[in-house]
């Protein structure tokens, strides 16, 4: 999937406000277990969440350096930095994807909480391998393939009326997917925790617009709402429409 960074500056100045991003990028740093003066890179760091995280838990003699393609979210990283006291955090703009700015070996630690949907996930790993150390750690979340229904049944629908719109998590969303991606890059992986993300259901015509509004989605046919809305009026009050069953993967180069 192409990187597209006017879309993530888009969300810059709401995303360090959902609470369950914080959650998700906190509980990714605990099953990781940095250790104390560890280095650490924070790869599509967004705003900051998993660096500040991961800051604390290696502590002053450690450090994180948060990159992201993303200017509009490297400045909100900057101020909720400023906010915290943590001086042992640097952002860098960079494509996570590649990473030609760091030298081979160069990190303990490689984290992505919540952000694997957005990348390709081979060229990825490659990079998070080339720049960890041998018996460094790799640490990032997934979200389930097929996952939330909400946006399920938004590809389904698309897919009907013409317009294929792949699960961006069939890369990475299963146990399966990821043992083998992460193998094919050289890594082996350690475990696997698994949770879920609960997320506020909202009406179908809001889901909707959120679906056909990303633009990192092609266009899809206005006719395809219809058969969208009646679908997810079948779910009733189904709470559980935007939950996010998610992977939490640990790796070793």
């Amino acid at each position: 999937m192409e990187l597209n960074e006017a879309y993530f500056d888009q969300r810059a100045g709401t995303y360090a406000k959902l609470t369950w991003h914080v959650w998700y990028a906190e509980r990714l740093v605990e099953l990781a277990e940095l250790p104390p003066g560890a280095s650490v890179l924070d790869a599509a760091t967004g705003t900051g969440l998993a660096a500040l995280a991961a800051a604390r838990a290696v502590g002053p003699s450690g450090g994180v350096v948060g990159v992201d393609i993303s200017s509009g979210m490297l400045r909100e990283a900057e101020a909720l930095l400023a906010e915290s006291g943590l001086d042992n955090v640097r952002y860098q703009k960079a494509d996570v994807t590649v990473l030609p700015e760091f030298a081979p070996e160069s990190f303990d630690v490689v984290l992505c909480s919540s952000s694997v949907l957005y990348l390709d996930a081979a060229p990825a790993l490659a990079a998070w391998h080339r720049v960890l150390r041998p018996g460094g750690t790799l640490a990032y979340s997934a979200m389930r393939e097929g996952f939330p229904v909400a946006m399920r049944v938004f590809r389904e629908c698309a897919a009907e009326a013409g317009v294929p719109i792949p699960d961006p998590m069939a890369q990475l969303g299963s146990e399966r997917a990821s043992r083998d991606a992460c193998e094919r890059a050289g890594f082996r992986v350690e475990r696997i925790a698994v949770d879920v993300v609960r997320r506020p259901p909202l009406p179908g015509d809001e889901l909707w617009r959120q679906a056909v509004g990303n633009p990192l989605h092609p266009e899809v046919p206005a006719a395809a709402e219809a058969r969208y809305l009646a679908r997810m009026a079948e779910l009733g009050d189904d709470p559980g429409i935007c939950d996010m069953p998610v992977l939490f993967v640990i790796a070793r180069k």
